[in-house]
C-alpha cells in the first residue's frame, strides 16, 4: 500500500542535480588521488636518494582522465628502456589490474627494494579505495542516466 502523504510531495531533487553531485564527487576524488600520485612520486625520489642505489626507480603511477565517462583510472607501470636505431627510449609497460578494484602487485614487485615495495603496496591500498568509490559512482550515474532514458520513452 503506498503513502499517499508522500505521494504529492514535489520532488526537488532533479536528475541534473544528482548528475552534478556524481561529478563533484569524481572531481574530489581525482583531486585526492593526484595528491597521492605527487607524494608517491616525491617519496620515490627521496627515498632512492636516502638509498644511494645504483638503479633507477622503476615502477610508476598515473592518473588517466576519461571526461567522456566522468572517470579516471589509476594506472601501475613499469618503466623499461629499448633500442631503437641506436638510441635508447624509455617505454611504460602498464600492469593489468584484472578483476576487483586492487592491482595484483605480488609478482610486480618482485626484484623491487623493500623500501619501494613497500611504498607502493601502501599506496595501492588507498588506490583500491579510490576505485571502489569511483565504481559506485559510476553505478549511480549509470542509474540515473537510465532512469532519465526510461522518463523520455
Amino acid at each position: 500500500m503506498k503513502n499517499e502523504s508522500t505521494e504529492n510531495l514535489p520532488c526537488t531533487l532533479t536528475e541534473a542535480d544528482m548528475l552534478s553531485w556524481v561529478e563533484a564527487k569524481v572531481d574530489q576524488l581525482h583531486a585526492e588521488a593526484r595528491v597521492l600520485v605527487d607524494d608517491y612520486w616525491r617519496r620515490l625520489k627521496g627515498g632512492q636518494k636516502q638509498q644511494a642505489s645504483n638503479g633507477k626507480v622503476r615502477i610508476g603511477v598515473r592518473i588517466r582522465r576519461r571526461e567522456a565517462s566522468l572517470s579516471f583510472s589509476i594506472e601501475w607501470f613499469r618503466m623499461a628502456m629499448i633500442r631503437q636505431n641506436g638510441q635508447a627510449k624509455p617505454i611504460a609497460q602498464y600492469l593489468k589490474k584484472g578483476a576487483g578494484y586492487r592491482y595484483p602487485l605480488g609478482n610486480f614487485l618482485k626484484g623491487e627494494p623493500q623500501w619501494e615495495a613497500e611504498l607502493v603496496e601502501e599506496l595501492e591500498t588507498e588506490f583500491a579505495d579510490i576505485r571502489k568509490q569511483l565504481g559506485l559512482l559510476g553505478k549511480i550515474r549509470d542509474a540515473v542516466q537510465d532512469y532519465r532514458k526510461s522518463l523520455q520513452s
